[in-house]
């Protein structure tokens, strides 16, 4: 009766459960990911440690992550999505735990890339856990309300890191946050517990009924022979890259260009935030309830982002209620498209490979997500202007639908 609830019909309490479990575990992620962005004001001059010294911590996790992130997808599949999740989890703990002892810049340094090391796993195993426990008709929803976790995390750890940090210090926040993948270990343990309705596969089943067992490097060869695969990862590569360009530089932009206050600014970013969550879970329900095949409505949704970067770009100086308007228009065009291409990340995959694809297609995000801040501010070094920059970013994400429209779902998981 599970297994039937769980294809047709409403969503099980189990599913529920399920996606609490992994929305608690990505969460963590981030926010340790984030803490040190967060604290790094109090710890550089606790530590004496210079600003370029702080930021290379900040560079350190993304090193890390971006090495594991494919072999971390290979060795989902291998060993299973649940294993490699809170194996994920563990290592946050263990590595925000020593970081709360860190004495001198190098300890630290190596904490933060192994932190980076330990988290590369986490994506392709939670949108694999996502395949295992929902159908083709209610995954899109399921990943769409798994990704809020992303801005979500920002919010929480600027909750209570900076009031921990005024009362008891730096390393009292840090211990705090060693507290969150600690819980998540333990919920997610007991959530993902059970056999889903559609549990992972280890194999291939040929004609024969056999069941053929691929090596990790036979699944990678494979994966990279996928046109969908490419173009994904071209789409993540413009689109991924475009979305955090824009957004790590939107305060910049708002108070250095069009002069508003940082209040101002931090509220335009909180309208940023809570359109991206909305139609993160918006975009889920309608590629679910749609005939239209997912890389269209992908398409559709990532082509908002350009007019809503260049509206932007272009607010006239001093007219809040337009700044609003396109900073929080500009939230559902730099995350509405996400829910889908992650979805398809792993929908354009063989069954035993969608780990290893959706860690592929991530290899790309990470790059982007790397290159366009640094592109952004190489434009505006030779320009001298914000708006230029923004501009020229604003074309990435039509190369990126243009990527999208030779993406192809096979008709095996269309049907699923």
């Amino acid at each position: 009766m599970e297994n039937n609830l769980a294809s047709h019909g409403r969503w099980t309490g189990k599913q529920f459960v399920v996606l609490a479990g992994i929305w608690f575990a990505f969460l963590i992620s981030f926010i340790t990911r984030l803490s040190w962005a967060t604290i790094m004001p109090s710890a550089i001059d606790s530590l004496h440690f210079t600003v370029q010294q702080g930021s290379n911590y900040l560079t350190a996790f993304y090193i890390g992550y971006a090495i594991t992130v494919l072999p971390g997808g290979m060795l989902a599949d291998k060993f299973g999505y649940k294993k490699l999740l809170l194996a994920a989890v563990l290592g946050n703990l263990v590595v925000m735990g020593a970081m709360v002892f860190m004495q001198g810049y190098w300890d630290g340094l190596v904490l933060r890339f192994v932190l980076g090391l330990v988290s590369g796993p986490d994506l392709s195993a939670c949108l694999g856990i996502i395949t295992e426990w929902f159908d083709g008709k209610k995954r899109a929803t399921a990943t769409g309300i798994f990704n809020t976790c992303t801005s979500f995390g920002l919010t929480v750890i600027n909750l209570y890191a900076p009031s921990v940090m005024v009362h008891y210090g730096w390393r009292a926040a840090l211990g705090v946050t060693a507290l969150f993948p600690l819980a998540a270990l333990i919920f997610a343990w007991f959530a993902l517990k059970g056999t889903p309705p559609f549990p992972q596969q280890f194999g291939v089943k040929e004609s024969d009924g056999k069941v053929e067992t691929e090596s990790s490097m036979q699944r990678l060869r494979k994966a990279i022979n996928n046109r969908s695969v490419w173009m994904l990862a071209i789409t993540g590569l413009f689109a991924t890259g475009a979305k955090w360009g824009v957004t790590n530089w939107a305060n910049l932009f708002m108070v250095k260009n069009l002069k508003f206050s940082l209040v101002t600014a931090g509220s335009a970013m909180a309208i940023f935030g809570i359109t991206s969550v909305i139609s993160m879970v918006v975009a889920g329900w309608i590629s679910d309830h749609s005939k239209w095949s997912r890389h269209v409505w992908a398409a559709i949704f990532m082509a908002i982002f350009t007019p809503t970067i260049i509206g932007f770009a272009l607010t006239p100086h001093g007219n809040t209620a337009l700044l609003y308007f396109w900073t929080g228009a500009m939230g559902v065009g730099a995350f509405m498209f996400s829910t889908i291409t992650n979805n398809l990340s792993v929908e354009v995959a063989p069954a035993d490979q969608r780990g290893t694809v959706s860690g592929f297609i991530n290899v790309f995000n990470q790059v982007g997500s790397f290159l366009a801040p640094i592109l952004l501010g190489q434009i505006l070094a030779s320009s001298g202007s914000y708006v230029a920059s923004y501009l020229i970013i604003s074309v990435f994400p039509i190369i990126a639908v243009v990527a999208l429209l030779f993406v192809r779902e096979s008709d095996a998981q269309k049907n699923e």
